[in-house]
């Protein structure tokens, strides 16, 4: 990550201001969905929110630099059309309160982001997966068999 790329400094004071009057859980919450989208944006395939001749500018500037690539090639309009891809797997954590953290914060980032491109997709990419984070499973929920295993109770055992 090069701090000189101008992207960098908007997601660090975005993040900074986020936490501020926050709980230290809530804060440390921040900070993974912080590095995730870092990993996100130094590692995903973008190809599908970019279109291929972006990805493919990108991908070459990634093997060119160790960190840095998204914001050397790109900027805040192409970060709102990436954020959808963001919202939902593989990025989404697994724990329920990690996960509902995540996408408020994808939410408010795009809000931040102003009038960009793709920040409607943002938010609909943002309410499917609140809707689907509804039906999953809590992680203290034991799991359940799938009822096709269950057998059904007959006239004789």
């Amino acid at each position: 990550m090069d701090a000189d790329e101008p992207g960098w400094p908007m997601i660090d004071d975005f993040f900074r201001d986020l936490a501020v009057g926050r709980s230290a859980a809530t804060a440390r919450r921040y900070l993974r969905v912080r590095a995730r989208l870092y990993a996100f944006l130094e590692t995903a395939d973008l190809s599908g929110a970019l279109g291929a001749d972006a990805a493919t500018v990108l991908q070459a500037e990634r093997q060119r630099h160790d960190s840095g690539a998204f914001w050397a090639v790109l900027g805040v309009g192409e970060l709102a059309r990436c954020l959808p891809a963001f919202a939902g797997d593989p990025w989404l954590p697994d724990g329920l309160a990690e996960a509902r953290v995540h996408l408020s914060v994808v939410s408010r980032l795009a809000a931040r982001l102003g009038d960009s491109p793709g920040r409607h997709d943002v938010h609909a990419a943002v309410d499917l997966s609140r809707e689907l984070l509804d039906v999953r499973p809590s992680a203290t929920e034991p799991p359940r068999m799938p009822d096709r295993f269950l057998r059904r109770p007959g006239p004789s055992w």
